[in-house]
C-alpha cells in the first residue's frame, strides 16, 4: 500500500520536478498537488493524505497558515521543503514549533541540477513520515485531551539495540575526583531531543516559572542556522530565560541553555564551579551536538543530582548517556510512544533499561518541577 502525498508548491516547474523525484520510489504516490495554501487546505479535506510536502512561501495563503490549520484539524505529518530567505526565517522556526515533521531547505542554483541532490533525503523523510501517521494521530489526540482536562491553560534496516551497541565513540567527559554538591546550590536537568523536538520543548518549557531553582541544559538536533531563532521563539512564549551559552559560561539556576549548532556541549568543573564547555569534535552517534556528550558529562559532575530527559527523535543518541545518569543514581525520564513524533531515541533508552519513568510529554513538566523544588528545599534546610 503506497504512501499518499499531497504536494503544495506554487511553482509549476518545481511541482513537476519534485513529483517525479519522489514517485521514483514505488512506495510513494502523489495523489494531488496544490499551487497555494488555500488549495492545500481544501485538498487536505478531500484526500486526508498520509504526508504533506509543503512550501512555506506561497501566494494567497502561505505554508505557515497551512501548518496552523493542520495543528488544529488534521494531525498529518508535514515535511517543509522551502527556499530560505532572511525575511522568512522566523516563520521557518515557527513551522518547526508548530510540529513540522521535517524541514528541508531548497538548494540555490539551477533547480534541474540541484534538486536531484535532495532526492534521497526527501524520499527517506516521506517514507518514515508515512509509517507513523497513525501514531501521529493518536499523539495529537492525547495532547489535546490532556490540555483540555489537566492544564486548562536510520531510516532503513532496523538494528537490534543493546547497551554495547549504544556506547558512543570519542565522548569527552571531565574527570572528577571529588565534589561538594552543596557548592552548586542546585541540581540540574538535561534534555535531549531531535525530530519533533521544538514543539515538544515549547510545550514543556512554557509551563516552567521564572523563579525555577535549577538550570536546564538542552541538546536539540537542528541545523546550526536555526538555533538563535529557536531560542528567540522559545523566549517569546516562556517565562524562564532561554539562551545559547558561550564557551566557559558559568551555569546559573533559573536559566535554560540551548546547545549551539555544529558544536558539542558538556558540563565541566572550573575551580569547583560548574561551567559549560562548547567545542568542535567528532560526531557522536552521527550527531553534533550529541545528547550523549552532554548526558555523560552531567552524570560525571552532578551524579545523583541529575535529571536526564530524552524526548522525541530518530536514532539512538542519548540512550547510553541516559543510562550513565541512571547508573550515577540520577533520575531518568523518556517520552512515551503515545506522544512522540518519532519514537526512536526514547525507545532505544527503554530497550536498554535506562529509563526510570516513561511519561507522555504533558506530564514531564510536573516531574521537572518536583525534582528541582525538592532539592531546593533540602539544600535550604
Amino acid at each position: 500500500m503506497s504512501i499518499k502525498v499531497l504536494l503544495a508548491e506554487d511553482s509549476a516547474y518545481q511541482r513537476k520536478v519534485i513529483a517525479e523525484m519522489i514517485t521514483s520510489n514505488e512506495e510513494i504516490e502523489v495523489i494531488d498537488v496544490a499551487k497555494n495554501g488555500r488549495e492545500a487546505i481544501q485538498k487536505i479535506g478531500e484526500h486526508n493524505p498520509d504526508v504533506i510536502l509543503l512550501d512555506l512561501i506561497m501566494p494567497e495563503v502561505d505554508g505557515l497558515s497551512v501548518l496552523k490549520f493542520l495543528s488544529e484539524h488534521y494531525p498529518i505529518p508535514t515535511i517543509v521543503f522551502t527556499g530560505l530567505k532572511l525575511e522568512s526565517l522566523d516563520d521557518s522556526v515557527q513551522a518547526l514549533l508548530l510540529g513540522a515533521f521535517d524541514f528541508i531547505i531548497k538548494p540555490s542554483g539551477y533547480w534541474a541540477e540541484e534538486f536531484p541532490k535532495f532526492k534521497e533525503k526527501l524520499i527517506s523523510s516521506i517514507l518514515y513520515a508515512g509509517k507513523i501517521k497513525k501514531t501521529y494521530e493518536k499523539r495529537n489526540t492525547l495532547i489535546k485531551e490532556s490540555i483540555d482536562t489537566q492544564f486548562n491553560l536510520d531510516i532503513g534496516k532496523k538494528q537490534k539495540v543493546t547497551k554495547k551497541s549504544l556506547k558512543p565513540i570519542t565522548v569527552e567527559v571531565p574527570k572528577i575526583t571529588s565534589l561538594d554538591i552543596k557548592k552548586f546550590k542546585s541540581n540540574i536537568i538535561v534534555i535531549g531531543t531531535s525530530t519533533g523536538g521544538p514543539r515538544t520543548l515549547k510545550s514543556i518549557l512554557k509551563k516552567i516559572p521564572k523563579d525555577f531553582p535549577s538550570p536546564i541544559l538542552m541538546v536539540q538536533h537542528l541545523d546550526a542556522f536555526f538555533m538563535k531563532q529557536l531560542a528567540k521563539s522559545l523566549n517569546d512564549v516562556c517565562e524562564i530565560e532561554i539562551k545559547i551559552p558561550v564557551n566557559g559560561e558559568k551555569i546559573q539556576s533559573g536559566k535554560v541553555y540551548l546547545s549551539p549548532g555544529a558544536n558539542h556541549m558538556q558540563v565541566v568543573l572550573r575551580n569547583n564551579i560548574p561551567c559549560i564547555k562548547i567545542f568542535k569534535g567528532k560526531p557522536v552517534n552521527f550527531c553534533m551536538p550529541s545528547v550523549d556528550v552532554l548526558f555523560f558529562s552531567t552524570a560525571e559532575v552532578y551524579k545523583q543530582h541529575t535529571m536526564g530527559i530524552l524526548l522525541t527523535g530518530l536514532g539512538n543518541d542519548g540512550a547510553a548517556g541516559l543510562d550513565a545518569i541512571k547508573s550515577a543514581k540520577g533520575n531518568t525520564i523518556v517520552e512515551s510512544e503515545e506522544t512522540c513524533v518519532v519514537y526512536g531515541m526514547p525507545k532505544a533508552a527503554v530497550k536498554i533499561g535506562a529509563a526510570k519513568q516513561v511519561l507522555p510529554s504533558y506530564k514531564i513538566c510536573q516531574e521537572i518541577t518536583r525534582f528541582a523544588r525538592k532539592f531546593s528545599i533540602e539544600l535550604n534546610n
